[in-house]
């Protein structure tokens, strides 16, 4: 089901090929709704040891959120969670043959039309900004596996330095942080002139990937698949296109002009 809110804007925002680039969630929006997390992909592996998995679950736990704290508080919980769990990577040996097995038997999948979606915006040379508060050794280890990693896709995530040099970990990505992200020189002159922005994301939080004084000239679509009737209007408040059941990136591309 497709809800269409804040008519207005859309109507005066027209994404051209050269004229726009996308922020995109990684886990339940590139991927399918009932898909494990990028972080879950080492937990189901059994590639890390017995007690890979109850130390992963104790962290978890010790560190589970309040829904009744600041976001500050909770960005603060993320925060030692993931500092917590590159631990415990590197005390279990964690290397990139781990990370790839783990990868290749993982029950990631990712979401209807998703890897069309990601091949046309490379052949069209539009950028893909993908912010995660998910572990990056796996998101790009899997899109590498799918075929679906581009030299147009920039991926910002949790990072463990395979190298073992802890300065260079990044723990800190969570989803109340995400308009915070610095890009590189690189991607700055890549996205320098495209005045729109399509945003994507499955959570509401995920719309802080921009500013709010560039979010008067970005498209964001949200993909809501739990508790619908619940959530359906704090979505439909927040993002200008609502997608449920399932849905597959085919409305996405309608919003798209190639030509």
């Amino acid at each position: 089901m497709k809800y269409i809110n804040h008519e207005k804007k859309l109507n005066s925002i027209k994404l051209q090929k050269n004229n726009f680039y996308v922020l995109i969630d990684f886990d339940r929006t590139i991927t399918r709704a009932k898909s494990i997390s990028a972080w879950r992909v080492l937990y189901y592996s059994d590639l890390l040891g017995e007690n890979f998995r109850e130390k992963y679950t104790e962290i978890h736990d010790k560190t589970e959120l309040n829904e009744n704290e600041t976001n500050e508080a909770k960005q603060k919980a993320f925060e030692e969670r993931f500092a917590t769990y590159m631990n415990l990577l590197k005390e279990c040996h964690f290397n990139k043959d781990i990370l790839k097995k783990a990868v290749e038997k993982t029950d990631l999948k990712l979401r209807e039309e998703a890897k069309d979606f990601l091949k046309k915006m490379h052949e069209n040379n539009i950028p893909v900004i993908i912010i995660s508060s998910s572990l990056k050794n796996v998101i790009e280890e899997y899109l590498r596996q799918q075929n679906a990693y581009f030299d147009n896709i920039y991926i910002y995530a949790n990072y463990y330095d395979m190298n073992g040099v802890e300065e260079k970990n990044v723990t800190n990505i969570t989803p109340y942080n995400k308009n915070k992200i610095e890009f590189s020189e690189e991607l700055k002159k890549r996205i320098q002139g495209k005045e729109n922005i399509l945003l994507l994301g499955d959570i509401i939080n995920d719309i802080n990937m921009v500013s709010s004084k560039t979010l008067n000239r970005t498209i964001t679509v949200g993909f809501l698949e739990n508790d619908i009737e619940k959530n359906l209007e704090a979505y439909r408040q927040n993002f200008d296109i609502v997608l449920t059941n399932q849905a597959s990136f085919k409305e996405v591309f309608e919003l798209i002009d190639f030509k």
